[in-house]
């Protein structure tokens, strides 16, 4: 029997990318182990780290669907927009409008995450603490050098393939702490070839359920004020708190 974890830090990962799919492409399983022809890894990581250092911002429109293994289908999609900033003290800003088939805005900025449903007056508060620093998880591949990732993860290549259009080279990344990988047991993404960044992120759980992202009209280092990264919410709204 599936054990019942649905912890803050679970819910908070899967609330935010349940990250982060795609109408455009069927969902990509991996299986089994792939060469690294060339050294091809070292050459990913090479142009990511090139990405990495021209990086200030990301806005996209995405989709995402989660696959529940035990019922072998996906939920219905979700479609909106995302923004992602550096702030000047190195942490991430992250913005995530969901627009349909219910509004839902999430936000992190500074020890917060947000989580806004306005439909239903509700929302919820996540203090990130100690767990500020994997906010990113639901932006991997983006603007991130290659030397902080693989402090985190054991990083594999994984082939290539076309994604919405666009040639990709796919990397695996297992978690190295195993409290992170009792939340996802690997993220797999695909890296744009052209641009050295995320266009495909696919999350997945220890049971097989996951959560596949898909980022398309994709615009790198447009300005976005920090203020883009806040929320006023109603004073009607009900907000739950998790420290």
């Amino acid at each position: 029997m599936r054990p019942n974890s649905r912890l803050p830090m679970r819910s908070f990962f899967l609330g935010v990318t349940a990250v982060v799919v795609s109408l455009l492409i069927p969902a990509f399983i991996l299986s089994g182990e792939e060469e690294d022809p060339g050294g091809k890894l070292e050459s990913v990581l090479r142009h990511m780290e090139e990405s990495s250092g021209k990086f200030e911002s990301f806005t996209a429109d995405i989709t995402k669907k989660t696959y529940t293994a035990i019922l072998e289908e996906f939920d219905t999609p979700e479609r909106g927009r995302f923004y992602y900033k550096r702030a000047r003290d190195g942490s991430a800003l992250i913005r995530e409008e969901i627009a349909d088939p219910a509004e839902k805005i999430t936000t992190i900025k500074d020890d917060e995450a947000l989580i806004y449903q306005p439909k239903t007056k509700s929302a919820s508060s996540y203090r990130l603490g100690k767990h500020k620093d994997k906010a990113e998880y639901v932006a991997l591949g983006i603007g991130q050098s290659p030397a902080h990732l693989q402090e985190t993860f054991n990083i594999s290549y994984r082939g290539s393939e076309t994604v919405n259009g666009a040639a990709c080279s796919i990397l695996e990344l297992k978690p190295k702490d195993p409290k992170v990988a009792s939340i996802f047991a690997s993220i797999t993404v695909w890296i744009d070839d052209a641009t050295g960044v995320s266009k495909q992120m696919k999350m997945e759980e220890p049971f097989e359920d996951y959560v596949l992202v898909n980022f398309s009209n994709e615009k790198l280092n447009i300005k976005i004020d920090d203020s883009k990264f806040e929320q006023k919410l109603p004073g009607d709204v009900d907000i739950l708190r998790i420290n």
